[in-house]
């Protein structure tokens, strides 16, 4: 039971250690670039990035010395090498709300409700979208 312990832990402190250098390099990257970019592995000094798709990879491989010098400068100093591949990232994207319209059916019924309930949070929700559907 103990060796299992033991193993678990050590994979624990791999994780914490990929962790720690996936947030160094998005904070090097500019938001564009890291978030199709993510450290992927740490072993034997050589540092594992993966991208999304070779544009991005090849941008990374253009300044993979620049950013071997900086994980250096921010106290990495076990890293000898950078490789770089194209695999998918799995680093959460943001959220890209689309914009819904009401019909005007649609609409006129959810004034009808609100004006009926007698509610007043429920009239002053529909006061907020027929607003907002105004101001388009």
């Amino acid at each position: 039971m103990q060796k299992r312990d033991q193993g678990f832990g050590r994979l624990l402190a791999h994780a914490r250690v990929l962790n720690r250098l996936d947030q160094k390099l998005t904070a090097m990257l500019d938001p564009e670039l890291s978030t199709h970019c993510q450290v992927a592995e740490f072993r034997d000094q050589c540092l594992i990035l993966v991208c999304s798709n070779a544009a991005f990879a090849t941008r990374l491989r253009m300044i993979s010395q620049h950013l071997l010098d900086s994980f250096m400068e921010g106290g990495e100093s076990g890293i000898e090498r950078i490789e770089i591949r194209v695999a998918p990232v799995n680093r959460p994207q943001p959220e890209v709300r689309k914009s819904r319209t009401l019909s005007s059916a649609a609409l006129q019924a959810l004034g009808r409700f609100a004006a009926d309930s007698g509610d007043a949070d429920i009239q002053a929700i529909f006061d907020k979208i027929n607003a907002r559907r105004n101001d388009q």
